[in-house]
């Protein structure tokens, strides 16, 4: 990077702080301030249940960028908006108003010093803190010396992500499971107060059990519905469907893969390098008291995942989906515990899914039977006919 672009692009950064107690920012040599398109008086809510859409027009999933906000800024819904039923749209709260000048904001610092891409974000400067702290810490584990002194020791050589995946597949024969009936226990946050000002959600309060028939990308199971009732769902390893009230629909938007890993909890585990472009071990870290090495790899599609590998057990004990939303990357966040052996295999007993949105979607899954080596056909993924 070249001493001018450094420059510009710690400029830029400075001009962050500013915003937040100036209320503006100057983008580029021309002193422009980014202003957020005023409301109307009265704002209108619309008929698709997101009215007042203004910076975020024509985003197709629109909830998924609102979590990215909140989870960023460690805040709850009620932060900007008033949370009932058809009052969502109004601006009455100054801090909806000044998130779309924020949203503007980051566009523009996107879009001057890196070319359009997304580089920086909600999360760069906030952190998980609705104000952000723009002066360094002075207690930090950094040696404030000038150089790496000769007596520091160096850091410990990575194995390569080759090899930890042979130690994986080794420790788990994850790559020989094949068909498996499942009996599963799902722990999901209840709603209480719904659509109003009081709601809250008690965390992993409500259980439900299912079972699962698993194949490879093929499962079918239950799902619990928004009105209280369970209806069948599965995956044909291709195609993912539901059978409602008014009988199959075939869901063909939104991320197709994640809702085929809800379907089969076995789709985590199955760690494969030809479905990746790179595969890199990018460091070490302890999850839970468990020292681990880091992968960050890049599937074939294009999207980026982080899979962390036990040092002692070579077991994977979390892994991490990436997926790309208007204003940054949500993670989908998997922790894997509870190793058992099922015949040459070992599995978690618990599955644990977290995400932006933790409290309303976070899933814990506890395996509660497992039995391999089922007889399927391809008929048993198909939606039932009635």
């Amino acid at each position: 990077m070249s001493i001018k672009l450094r420059f510009a692009v710690c400029c830029l950064f400075v001009l962050i702080s500013f915003c937040f107690v100036l209320g503006r920012v100057a983008i580029g040599s021309h002193g422009q301030t980014p202003t957020a398109p005023q409301p109307t008086a009265t704002p209108t809510p619309q008929s698709d249940g997101f009215g007042n859409v203004q910076v975020l027009k024509g985003v197709r999933d629109l909830l998924p960028t609102m979590h990215f906000i909140r989870a960023s800024l460690g805040v709850r819904c009620d932060y900007c908006h008033i949370t009932e039923t058809g009052k969502y749209y109004l601006d009455d709260k100054p801090a909806k108003r000044r998130a779309r000048e924020m949203i503007v904001m980051t566009r523009q610092l996107n879009q001057v010093a890196f070319n359009g891409r997304q580089v920086i974000t909600c999360n760069t400067c906030h952190r998980g803190s609705p104000t952000p702290i723009s002066i360094p810490q002075i207690t930090t584990n950094f040696v404030n010396t000038t150089r790496v002194e000769p007596f520091e020791p160096k850091p410990p050589a990575l194995p390569s992500a080759a090899n930890i995946l042979a130690q994986y597949e080794e420790a788990t024969h994850a790559g020989s499971i094949g068909s498996a009936r499942l009996g599963i226990e799902i722990h999901r946050a209840q709603l209480i107060n719904g659509g109003t000002g009081q709601a809250r959600v008690l965390p992993r309060a409500e259980v439900m059990k299912t079972d699962v028939l698993a194949d490879g990308e093929r499962g079918v199971t239950t799902t619990r519905l928004s009105n209280g009732q369970t209806a069948p769902i599965g995956s044909t390893g291709t195609r993912v469907w539901i059978l409602g009230a008014n009988g199959v629909q075939w869901i063909t938007t939104g991320d197709l893969a994640q809702l085929k890993r809800k379907i089969n909890p076995l789709l985590v585990l199955r760690v494969r390098q030809s479905d990746f472009s790179s595969m890199d071990v990018s460091g070490e870290e302890t999850i839970s008291g468990v020292d681990a090495y880091i992968v960050t790899a890049i599937a074939t599609d294009g999207s980026t995942e982080m899979l962390w590998f036990s040092k002692r057990d070579h077991l994977l004990i979390r892994r991490t989906y990436f997926h790309s939303t208007l204003l940054g990357l949500e993670p989908e966040q998997y922790d894997l515990s509870e190793y058992k052996r099922v015949g040459a295999i070992r599995l978690p007993m618990a599955i644990n899914a977290s995400y932006l949105d933790d409290q309303h979607l976070g899933v814990l899954k506890r395996l509660t039977a497992i039995k391999l080596g089922v007889a399927v056909t391809e008929n048993d993924f198909e939606p039932p006919t009635r």
